[in-house]
C-alpha cells in the first residue's frame, strides 16, 4: 500500500473539516429556522373560539384595539388575549385589564385568554390599562378607552 503525501493528507483533513462544518452550520441552520417557526406560529396562532364581543389583544406593546365602544345597560363580554410568553422579563408575561371607575380588574396570564363581562351603567369615556408590567399604568402604550354611549 503506498503512503500517502503530506498534500494528500492535508487535503483529506481539510475535506473532513470542511464537512463537519457544512454538518454544523446545517444543523444550527434547521434549530433556528424551526425556532422562528414556533415563534411566528404562537404569535399568529387562532384565538379559540369563545362567545365575546370585542377580542382586545394584550402584550408587551400595549392593547389592541385600543378603543372599545360599548351601549349603557348593555353586557359586552371582552376576550382578554395574553400573546406574552412567561419569559416576559417583566410582569413574568401577565397583564391586567382594569378600569378604576366600574370596579373591573382582571389579570390573564401567559399565552392564555380570560373573558371579562361587564354592563356599563352611565355613558362616558373610561380609560383602561393594565398596571403590572411594562412601566404600568404610566405607559401611554398600556392604556385604552372604553367609550360608553347611550
Amino acid at each position: 500500500m503506498p503512503r500517502e503525501s503530506k498534500t494528500e493528507r492535508r487535503r483529506r483533513t481539510r475535506a473532513t473539516r470542511s464537512r463537519k462544518r457544512h454538518l454544523v452550520f446545517g444543523g444550527i441552520s434547521i434549530v433556528v429556522l424551526g425556532l422562528a417557526g414556533y415563534l411566528l406560529w404562537r404569535a399568529f396562532a387562532p384565538v379559540p373560539a369563545v362567545a365575546a364581543d370585542v377580542k382586545v389583544q394584550t402584550t408587551m406593546g400595549g392593547f389592541l384595539p385600543e378603543v372599545i365602544q360599548a351601549k349603557v345597560g348593555q353586557p359586552i363580554r371582552i376576550l382578554l388575549v395574553n400573546r406574552d410568553t412567561r419569559f416576559h422579563t417583566d410582569g413574568g408575561g401577565w397583564h391586567q385589564f382594569a378600569i378604576d371607575e366600574l370596579g373591573v380588574s382582571a389579570k390573564v396570564g401567559p399565552e392564555t385568554t380570560q373573558l371579562v363581562t361587564l354592563t356599563p351603567t352611565r355613558q362616558g369615556t373610561y380609560e383602561f390599562y393594565c398596571d403590572v408590567c411594562c412601566g404600568g399604568k404610566e405607559d401611554p402604550s398600556m392604556r385604552g378607552k372604553l367609550e360608553v354611549s347611550a
